[in-house]
């Protein structure tokens, strides 16, 4: 048994070790982005670490023992060490080969055991808690639940809307909810949890919210509206939920905004048919299903300036598309290609006859409303408070004049998350 666990121990060793000489090997730069993760990998560049770099050397003149040397040193350096473990899983030889074949296993493993039930939702895989659901032949997110805890974190959340309304009377306070498949009655595993939250915490919310608050919401009626308005593989909306959202939010704004221009022609749609879209749920599983059509609006938008996180763009990603200039290698995230990428802060100068300033706060689904709703306004500022952390809206409002405030999102981002999505007063 000792022999047994010194030899796996060995081969283990010998593993981790194969990552350096892999790369020396390859003779080349290690891969920096992973396309199927849509993601950053982790890379040890030898250059960037002078005595990696030294020892490679060494090896190269075949003074294995001065080399073993430094690399020991190396080795027993916390700092170092702690990167080295990212690299070692991130630049692992033939690693997405291995991944994709470990998921294999797991869907098979899963297939066999749901052979002996009647059941059409069952998991993707083993780790990522995504579901397949077999009868619409779509990818899943988990149910969202509804106790205690959640009422406790949407009573601080309507706290603080009634701390910011009574902070900031002169601005006008929108918020547009819109419902995702795991927070209704429709999801298929909604049956089997009693805590299954069905609708319930936008019930909760909307009774207590704060006066001054300008909302409206976007609820499914059924299978068939999720279907229609969100991806299958992706958790982002569609272009028809994406239109549809436009629709409703223009006329909440014009509310309170007299004299607001009319709402932009988005009629035109156009589906990039070359193009087998295999959003997040697909890239995290790697289950082998039909990627979603990629359609998107065709919107003739005024002239206009775009800045993110201070950066001066020249112009939107999405005309990258329409000059045909898009990757269609499997697993790009293309809803986040088209729309922009995540920013903490993005700027929208139009050049219209507006008087009035947008501030609009939410996550990616935002994305793809930011240029449609900010053509209406002469400056429009973007958060996404993930990337803007130290976000305070005082702070924000003595150094950017704004008339309207919209908050648009999901669950998490109106009234859930007290992590990420409580505005800082």
């Amino acid at each position: 048994m000792k022999k047994i666990f010194s030899f796996a121990l060995t081969i283990f060793f010998l593993l981790i070790l194969a990552v350096p000489v892999f790369l020396v090997a390859k003779g080349n730069e290690p891969q920096e982005v992973s396309v199927v993760e849509a993601r950053n990998l982790a890379a040890l560049k030898p250059a960037s670490t002078p005595n990696l770099q030294r020892a490679l050397n060494l090896i190269n003149e075949k003074k294995y023992f001065d080399a073993a040397k430094i690399l020991i040193d190396l080795y027993t350096n916390a700092s170092f060490i702690n990167n080295f473990e990212r690299v070692a899983s991130d630049q692992f030889p033939y690693r997405m080969s291995i991944i994709k074949f470990s998921k294999a296993m797991d869907r098979g493993i899963i297939k066999l055991v749901y052979r002996l039930t009647d059941d059409p939702v069952y998991p993707a895989d083993m780790t990522s808690d995504i579901y397949y659901d077999s009868e619409n032949e779509q990818l899943l997110d988990p149910i969202n639940r509804f106790n205690a805890t959640i009422m406790e974190k949407i009573n601080l959340r309507i706290d603080n809307y009634e701390n910011l309304l009574n902070s900031h009377p002169e601005q006008n306070f929108y918020l547009y909810y819109h419902q995702n498949i795991e927070d209704s009655e429709y999801h298929p595993l909604t049956p089997y949890f009693p805590d299954a939250d069905k609708g319930q915490s936008i019930k909760y919310f909307e009774n207590r919210i704060p006066d001054g608050l300008n909302f409206e919401k976007f609820l499914l009626t059924g299978m068939n509206d999720h279907l229609k308005y969100y991806y299958r593989t992706d958790h982002h909306w569609n272009v028809y939920g994406i239109l549809r959202t436009y629709e409703e939010i223009y006329g909440m704004l014009s509310k309170n905004f007299h004299g607001i221009s009319p709402i932009l022609d988005h009629n035109q749609i156009v589906n990039f048919s070359d193009i087998e879209f295999l959003g997040r749920m697909a890239r995290l599983t790697f289950y082998p299903i039909e990627g979603d059509d990629f359609s998107v609006e065709i919107v003739d938008f005024p002239s206009y300036e775009l800045v993110m996180d201070g950066k001066t763009i020249k112009e939107m990603p999405r005309f990258n598309y329409y000059e045909g200039n898009y990757s269609t290698i499997p697993y790009i995230n293309h809803y986040n290609e088209f729309y922009g990428n995540v920013a903490g802060l993005t700027e929208y100068t139009f050049k219209n006859n507006a008087n009035r300033n947008l501030l609009i706060i939410g996550s990616s689904y935002r994305y793809a409303l930011d240029p449609l709703l900010a053509s209406h306004y002469n400056k429009t500022y973007c958060v996404d408070l993930r990337s803007y952390r130290d976000f305070s809206l005082s702070g924000f409002l003595t150094s950017h004049k704004v008339d309207d405030i919209l908050i648009v999102g999901e669950s998490n981002v109106l009234f859930q998350d007290t992590e990420y999505w409580l505005i800082g007063e």
